[in-house]
């Protein structure tokens, strides 16, 4: 996971440079248009926050506006308090973004908005598991959600793929806040200091994603 976060990361650094540089080139959207970009963009993405789409509104030179929506569901088997939960976590989120552009013939901008949060991790493990020291036979569940809206702030820009620039790849590399983790821990029939001290771990856990890194590649048509 941690490779695939840095190969995204590099890519898109990467084509966020590339796209400047052309800018700069006079290759942007003003040599070939009437007007210096485009301002209606559409796009299919894929990245940290899962697999999706958005649109962008450029309605001035230097601001803009924007949202998209995310989803991707997988299953995995983290170890969290010494037990290991087979798990479903659920990646779903849309963002909405005020988009500033520094320069009128870039594609370049910083994107400031809330991302609408509803990832979701569930787990469970039945069985005999060492709780909290205590042999325990039954099931442990857990569930674990980060805050609802949580704040948002990425930069990013287009390398386009054609003269008119309608087609471009896009790249976006940001970061959103996650909040306190809301955690339950359940496991009848355990006593309940034993169940607050995996609870406890699973807070633990759950607060490693407390900064969620945003690193997304796009397919993008500009009109």
């Amino acid at each position: 996971m941690n490779r695939t976060k840095s190969i995204l990361a590099v890519t898109g650094l990467t084509l966020i440079a590339i796209a400047s540089r052309a800018d700069d080139s006079g290759l942007s959207t003003n040599t070939v248009t009437s007007a210096p970009y485009h301002p209606f963009t559409i796009s299919g993405d894929v990245g940290t926050t899962g697999v999706g789409g958005g649109a962008n509104w450029r309605f001035s030179d230097h601001l803009g506006i924007g949202g998209s929506i995310e989803y991707f569901p997988f299953n995995y088997t983290p170890t969290i308090a010494g037990i290991d939960f087979d798990s479903h976590l659920k990646l779903l989120s849309e963002t909405a973004t005020l988009n500033l552009y520094p320069w009128k013939n870039h594609s370049i901008h910083v994107s400031v908005g809330a991302l609408f949060n509803q990832n979701h991790l569930t787990g469970s493990k039945t069985g005999t598991v060492d709780l909290n020291g205590t042999p325990y036979t039954g099931t442990v569940n857990m569930d674990v959600k980060q805050q609802p809206v949580d704040p948002y702030l990425s930069i990013g820009g287009n390398l386009y793929l054609d003269k008119k620039h309608h087609a471009s790849l896009g790249a976006e590399v940001g970061v959103f806040y996650t909040g306190e983790p809301r955690v339950n821990v359940s496991a009848p029939g355990a006593p309940p200091g034993d169940v607050q001290s995996a609870q406890n771990e699973v807070v633990h856990y759950a607060r490693k994603a407390e900064f969620w890194p945003v690193l997304k590649l796009s397919l993008n048509y500009s009109f």
